[in-house]
């Protein structure tokens, strides 16, 4: 690098027709806008890119003034500034549009300067004129895409959420739905921890240069519930500076979806495996029974043997209706609907139930004969009876009670009193399950109670399924209904359409003169079996 003396290249000192002839050629070759103006702000000259950027004639024309370019908007507030710094011999500065001859605008940035010599008053003012439209351009661009960001993401139905430094910039409504925040009191400017746990923040997706990967949080909302969350965070520009944007989803109802349907895959595994156990087991069965009954003949009738073989016989029964439960569960593993007599499968769920009922808990049955058959899925009402028996067990765990179960048919009439259930009239089967536990407290009783049960204890599985129990009575043309007094218990009905004149393909149940040797040695049997 070499430097030069260029002193000598200067007008010598008084030239100044030389200094003035140096100064107007920079100034007509200079990429911005130049100005001088007396002490008074009057305007002495323009130079040329001044004249082209405010849309003033090439020629100079007698009175002419940069401030007769200015845009209406702004003449007043601009002309007031200028005077007022001209008059207090100090600095000018100041945006604003010039309005040209065509009508279009063009933003600049405008500086001026008092000229002093010495400790001197001022001999005027040199200014330089910036244009600064493309810049300008570019922030009513960058404003108003924020705008359309704040429209769509104050109407977006997924939470979002802006922050920058560990502060909340932006939260649309959906956010605040979503996390359980109270709109009431400001939140933007507000740090992330005055509303977010610690361990929800802990390695938050910052994105600061590139998009995260999706990271799952469960959230325990001011309320207390507790909502599973998918956090995708992104960087984005917000108010002209970097900050990051997490978009959240409440995955909490996929998650039990895909709970369900992973419970359901197994139960399918479980019935496919079940019918082929079932199979299997029947074929040993038809031996036994088969074998038992060529050696009844053959033996006294009044024997110890003959008895003994009598009860492998019936034991071999109540095998092999276990077996048609289980090859029915492999079969209804779809959901089809067949003709059902519900007094059976009652049955057989209360023959099962009573060995596993605590000392504490007396059960009464009230079955009186065969009911009309019911056009429903086998699986699902025994599942239905399964939940509501549990419901009635649990509610007496500790200071035990009586469980009290009853079927019979019934015929509902509009002109019935106090027939105010939401069925049509019909005839239908009515099932009743009471007990005698705490019941339902009067402050959450509501005068209809039709889907509402007893509540079990806090974070009990068996109130999981209530709204999946009368869907499955609501698509069976049935409903529900539960009564109950605080300290007495409660009691549940299920009511389903009956089939008035079944198939032929309907299997009858035997008759009651057949049946009842049959049965009492089934009670027998489950007696037996309780007691050992």
């Amino acid at each position: 690098m070499t430097a030069q003396d260029v002193t000598t290249a200067l007008p010598p000192p008084g030239d100044f027709s030389t200094v003035e002839a140096l100064v107007r050629t920079l100034s007509g070759q200079a990429s911005i806008g130049i100005f001088l103006s007396d002490p008074e702000g009057r305007t002495l000259y323009l130079n040329e890119r001044l004249r082209r950027i405010a849309g003033l004639p090439v020629v100079p024309t007698p009175g002419e003034c940069w401030r007769n370019a200015l845009a209406p908007e702004d003449h007043d507030p601009i002309c007031s500034e200028w005077s007022g710094a001209t008059n207090a011999e100090r600095s000018f500065s100041r945006e604003f549009r010039f309005r040209r001859p065509d009508g279009s605008l063009r933003w600049v940035m405008a500086e001026a300067f008092p000229l002093r010599s010495g400790g001197e008053p001022s001999g005027g003012y040199v200014g330089i004129v910036r244009d600064i439209t493309p810049r300008q351009l570019a922030l009513d661009a960058l404003h108003a895409s924020e705008e359309r960001y704040r429209t769509l993401a104050q109407q977006s139905p997924h939470a979002i959420l802006v922050h920058a430094d560990s502060a909340i910039l932006f939260i649309n409504e959906a956010g605040a739905r979503l996390f359980g925040l109270a709109t009431a009191h400001p939140i933007e400017g507000r740090p992330l921890w005055d509303f977010f746990p610690k361990e929800f923040l802990h390695d938050l997706p910052l994105a600061e240069a590139a998009p995260s990967p999706s990271v799952e949080r469960q959230l325990v909302r001011p309320d207390g519930t507790v909502i599973d969350v998918e956090l995708t965070a992104a960087p984005v520009m917000f108010d002209g500076h970097p900050a990051v944007q997490i978009l959240g989803t409440d995955i909490t109802e996929r998650k039990v979806i895909a709970g369900q349907l992973h419970r359901a895959k197994k139960m399918a595994t479980v019935a496919t495996l079940a019918g082929g156990i079932a199979h299997e087991f029947n074929n040993c069965l038809t031996a036994i029974m088969g074998f038992s009954d060529l050696a009844l003949p053959s033996l006294v009738p009044d024997s110890r043997v003959h008895g003994h073989i009598q009860q492998v016989v019936l034991a071999s029964k109540r095998a092999r209706d276990l077996v048609t439960q289980m090859l029915m569960v492999g079969r209804q593993a779809d959901g089809a609907k067949q003709p059902l007599s519900l007094d059976i499968l009652l049955k057989e769920t209360l023959r099962v139930l009573k060995m596993k009922l605590p000392e504490s808990i007396s059960l009464r049955e009230w079955i009186p004969g065969a009911t009309n058959p019911v056009l429903a899925d086998p699986t699902q009402i025994h599942e239905l009876c399964l939940n509501l028996l549990a419901r009635s067990q649990q509610a007496m765990t500790i200071s035990g009670g009586v469980l009290e179960v009853r079927l019979d048919n019934m015929g509902l009439d509009a002109s019935m009193t106090g027939h105010d259930l939401p069925l049509p009239p019909g005839q239908y089967v009515r099932l009743m399950i009471s007990d005698t536990g705490d019941g339902i407290p009067a402050d959450i009783r509501t005068p209809n109670m039709y889907p509402l049960f007893a509540p079990p204890s806090t974070g009990s599985k068996a109130g999981a399924g209530l709204a999946e129990l009368q869907r499955i009575v609501s698509e069976h043309g049935g409903t529900l209904r539960a009564t109950s007094t605080a300290g007495q218990g409660t009691t549940i009905e299920v009511y389903l359409p009956a089939m008035l004149q079944p198939p032929q393909t309907v299997a009858q149940e035997p008759s009651r003169e057949r049946a009842a040797p049959l049965t009492e040695a089934k009670e027998f049997l489950a007696e037996h079996d309780k007691e050992r």
